[in-house]
């Protein structure tokens, strides 16, 4: 009886918190694939590339995509880091990065390296996405980064853009 009640309080509280996660995957950053996008090496030693949940970066031949990658690389490259992928049945190629406590899709919002996309947020929890829209916010205010362009061009226009 006390294994039901105890199996009963575990799934009350996942299913309660803000975001239940799915699954996590830990592992090192072994490469910066772009300004989104990044492999990690689990302790199996089995790559996995993972795009960071909520945002969309420069891509690569857009202006201000180095700067991005840049700043990706210095918040995760060969740092550990934990993917917190939301859905069941899921796979970490799109999740929630985390690296020492820090979100690192919210960091690279923060110092305008990269836009929120709510199409990319849709599987996080209502908070995360919150701030994620006020970081995003907060750098345009500020003119950081890729804001201090007059009208920078998202990476979804400029991909449609080139598709034509």
């Amino acid at each position: 009886m006390r294994s039901i009640l105890t199996h009963f309080a575990l799934l009350f509280l996942l299913l309660s918190s803000p975001m239940a996660v799915a699954w996590t995957l830990q592992g090192q950053v072994v490469a910066i694939v772009n300004a989104d996008t990044i492999r990690v090496r689990d302790e199996r030693k089995v790559q996995h590339t993972v795009r960071l949940a909520g945002i969309d970066a420069p891509e690569k031949f857009q202006k201000h995509a180095q700067r991005s990658e840049d700043a990706l690389r210095e918040f995760v490259f060969q740092k550990y880091v934990t993917v917190e992928v939301p859905r069941q049945g899921g796979s970490p190629r799109l999740g929630k990065v985390v690296a020492a406590g820090r979100d690192i899709s919210l960091e690279l919002l923060a110092d305008g390296a990269a836009w929120y996309d709510p199409s990319r947020a849709q599987d996080l929890a209502e908070q995360d996405r919150q701030a994620y829209a006020a970081a995003q916010a907060d750098a345009r205010q500020r003119r950081a980064g890729l804001w201090r362009d007059s009208k920078p061009i998202p990476p979804w226009e400029y991909r449609a853009g080139r598709r034509k």
